[in-house]
């Protein structure tokens, strides 16, 4: 009996982080598809309720490239969290399987710069839509290729 309440136990853990981690990709997807104008609008709503906090308890203030910087830096954090997550309830073991877990969190974001590259008022520059994303997961790879490469003593 108490090995069924554990499978269950597990069972539903997994479907709460798999849930949790496509709601969390589509929740990033789904902003990119917003046009500029919306985006900003709503940073800039952002930026206002923040920055009456600030004044209200006497500090200084922020910019909505903060706001936006912030946000952005905030969904790929809980999408990464959400990711390991994902491996320890499917017993995939994250400290041996951390290059599918870079290439997850690089694959949403080519896919999130692709949909943005597609939405009005979003493209910017052409090549840096896509190559900033893929530099990044390049230099994380080999940054942590560099600490797993070296010898153990």
């Amino acid at each position: 009996m108490e090995r069924k309440a554990s499978n269950i136990c597990l069972i539903l853990a997994r479907a709460a982080i798999t849930l949790l981690f496509l709601s969390c990709v589509l929740f990033i997807w789904h902003n990119s598809m917003e046009s500029a104008e919306v985006s900003s609008g709503r940073s800039g709503r952002i930026t206002e309720a923040v920055n009456e906090f600030l004044a209200q308890s006497g500090n200084g203030t922020v910019t909505e490239h903060f706001i936006r910087k912030l946000a952005h830096f905030s969904e790929y954090g809980a999408e990464g969290v959400l990711t390991v997550l994902l491996f320890v309830v499917y017993c995939l073991k994250p400290a041996k399987s951390w290059r599918i877990i870079i290439l997850t969190g690089m694959l949403t974001a080519v896919v999130d710069e692709s949909i943005q590259f597609f939405s009005e008022g979003l493209r910017g520059s052409e090549i840096s839509v896509l190559i900033w994303p893929v530099l990044s997961a390049v230099c994380c790879l080999c940054w942590q290729y560099g600490i797993y490469a070296q010898p153990r003593i």
